[in-house]
């Protein structure tokens, strides 16, 4: 009778923390937004290139990272931040370009390629069957076909 007792504890105890943490979730707000993580997203690094500065271990990547916080704690908007690093670098220093100038290009190709693919396999030619062999043809290919593996047999041994 005491582990039924038990189990039974242990399964209302279990419900009991299962409730509490999910009440929790749905009352609990959304977690607060990284700004400065979120800013360094968006910003590549110049040592790197082909991260951004909140992944990369650079010293230029730590110390952008330092002028973000810190144009964070002077009440700049993202905007004003972004702008900033555009001013110094130009827009290369963004992950995500905008569409317009040179960068135009990386947003119109992929665009572009996609109807030339679609037309380039829709025109191709299949190529035409090649032609049944004769029968002298398919003899001397059989011949051959035994030379060899009778010159493999005899390798072999």
């Amino acid at each position: 009778m005491s582990s039924r007792v038990v189990r039974i504890g242990t399964v209302a105890a279990t419900v009991l923390l299962l409730a509490v943490a999910v009440i929790g979730l749905l009352r609990g707000g959304p977690a607060p937004v990284d700004r400065a993580y979120e800013l360094e997203q968006r910003l590549r690094c110049p040592v790197c290139k082909s991260v951004s500065i909140a992944e990369s271990g650079s010293d230029t990547a730590v110390a952008m990272r330092q002028v973000v916080t810190e144009q964070i704690a002077a009440g700049r908007s993202d905007a004003e931040i972004v702008d900033y690093f555009r001013a110094r670098y130009g827009d290369w220093v963004l992950l995500d370009p905008p569409a317009r100038g040179s960068t135009g290009l990386v947003w119109l190709l992929p665009a572009a390629a996609a109807p030339l693919g679609v037309m380039l396999l829709l025109t191709r030619r299949r190529p035409e069957p090649a032609p049944a062999l004769s029968g002298s043809d398919r003899e001397r290919v059989s011949a051959a076909v035994e030379r060899i593996r009778a010159a493999e047999r005899e390798d072999e041994l």
